[in-house]
């Protein structure tokens, strides 16, 4: 009878131990890094930061910003990022860089460069002779402003100098050594909160208008994606482009409380400076589909200017989400 006890005992246990053993495994999360830069672009998606509502059984969600666009390229092409949002010109750079690899998932950012400074002018033209500061070369900016200098026709008559990032120009305009700059919000509205001798000297967006005799507007960030992330995650891209949607939206309609999450999370250090410089900063959300013509028109323009600009050629079609 004993026996008998054990036996059954045993076989249960090898029953159980052999259940356990086709049981479904939890399956394993997708690791999805969503990276902006400190200013406009990741202004914008400061929702997603604080809610974290895309994390899932499915997705573990990580949100990074950067000071400057280098230091995302790098692990964009090495796939350590699946979306980010970068200049608009960057976003052809990588697409033509990685052959297609790279979509365009939305328009987030228009104009917000501006001529910031000491110097008297009122208009770009009357920088001839003058020294220009500017931020990121090679990134949308230095494009921009080239293009408008050369349709002025000074580009030998403006000395242009670079600073790595928008933060350290900034402080150069601040202590001085830099009379004329050209800086995004909201380091626009910083620098003009420090001082009452530093002001809004050109607004580039009338500038651009007029260069472009109305054609165009300065489509100055985005949201790219990587396109084999974006084919095997689909309801994920959606659902993120759902709540970025909503995001930008409250942070466009409530400033001040935005401005506290953007402190909170890194993106500018003073939440007063955020919620004053965010009706300014031309935060918007444009599907690719919708902001398509208006893409094509931009880049068109820079490719003109300068092919290396957007990667050396316009991209095609597949360059837009759908």
């Amino acid at each position: 009878m004993k026996k008998r006890i054990i036996a059954l005992i045993l076989l249960v246990a090898v029953l159980a131990t052999t259940t356990s053993c086709f049981q479904k495994q939890p399956a394993e999360k997708t690791n999805v890094v969503v990276a902006g830069l400190r200013g406009p672009t990741s202004m914008g998606m400061i929702r997603l930061f604080e809610d974290q509502s895309l994390n899932s059984d499915s997705y573990s969600v990580e949100y990074i910003a950067e000071s400057a666009p280098d230091a995302l390229t790098a692990k964009i092409l090495n796939n350590e990022i699946q979306i980010a949002a970068v200049p608009t010109n960057l976003a052809s750079i990588l697409y033509n860089r990685t052959e297609g690899e790279i979509q365009f998932l939305a328009l987030n950012t228009l104009g917000v460069i501006h001529v910031v400074g000491t110097l008297d002018i009122q208009e770009l033209s009357d920088l001839k002779g003058e020294t220009l500061h500017i931020s990121g070369k090679g990134a949308t900016p230095d494009y921009a402003v080239n293009y408008l200098l050369q349709s002025l026709g000074l580009s030998d008559d403006v000395e242009l100098v670079f600073y790595a990032d928008h933060a350290t120009l900034a402080q150069a305009v601040i202590a001085g050594d830099a009379k004329a700059a050209v800086l995004p919000q909201p380091f626009v509205t910083q620098v003009i909160m420090q001082s009452d001798q530093i002001r809004l000297l050109v607004d580039l967006n009338h500038e651009w208008e007029k260069a472009t005799q109305g054609s165009s507007v300065l489509s100055m960030g985005c949201l790219i994606v990587n396109k084999e992330f974006a084919k095997n995650n689909k309801d994920f891209i959606l659902e993120f482009l759902q709540q970025y949607e909503s995001s930008v939206n409250w942070v466009n309609e409530n400033s001040s409380d935005a401005g506290i999450l953007i402190a909170k999370h890194g993106i500018l250090q003073n939440s007063d400076l955020a919620a004053v410089a965010i009706p300014a900063s031309a935060i918007v959300y444009r599907s690719a589909q919708d902001s398509k013509d208006e893409i094509e028109n931009f880049l068109q323009i820079l490719m003109d200017y300068n092919p290396s600009s957007i990667g050396g050629k316009l991209p095609d079609e597949n360059f837009y989400f759908e």
